[in-house]
């Protein structure tokens, strides 16, 4: 697996660049997770302001453990290439139980404002960004290894190359 030092170099390029690419994408993602957040802790302000503190708090959630479940379902695969970058993926959870009750925003009655919705609705869009972002960050890691191996061996071969010389 001997290559030139210019196949080697190239190759760090493209994946310096890569890189580069992944990291924009990643502080991007970032941001708009943030905008995502705040936007829901707000329009859940409003709803509290709207219907008042006591009718919108965490005494309205169940307190118990059995019936309180994840409406979503976390599915991590391993890419096909070379099996070292983990995808994540978020699927709605589909439910056959009668009892199990389907949205958490009716445990705030039947009517609950219209803010109090929004709220939950960019709440979610987190949730499918936080896992966009993890397979950003699992390539980011896929490729950060590359590179070192790459770096390994141009060093390996400048090593070489020099021993040549020196004889």
């Amino acid at each position: 697996m001997n290559k030139s030092m210019d196949v080697l170099s190239e190759e760090i390029d493209e994946l310096m660049l890569r890189k580069l690419e992944l990291m924009e994408e990643k502080v991007r993602e970032n941001i708009q997770m943030e905008a995502l957040l705040k936007d829901g802790h707000i329009e859940l302000a409003k709803a509290k302001y709207i219907r008042g503190k006591e009718n919108i708090s965490i005494l309205q959630v169940p307190n118990n453990k059995d019936t309180v479940t994840s409406l979503f379902d976390l599915e991590t695969k391993m890419t096909t290439d070379d099996d070292t970058v983990p995808c994540f993926d978020i699927s709605f959870k589909k439910s056959n139980d009668v009892d199990e009750p389907g949205d958490p925003i009716k445990w705030f009655g039947v009517l609950v404002p219209q803010n109090l919705k929004n709220s939950q609705k960019r709440f979610q869009e987190s949730i499918y960004l936080a896992a966009k972002i993890a397979n950003i960050q699992a390539e980011l890691i896929s490729v950060f290894s590359k590179l070192k191996a790459l770096y390994v061996q141009k060093d390996n071969l400048c090593s070489l190359n020099i021993l040549k010389l020196n004889k």
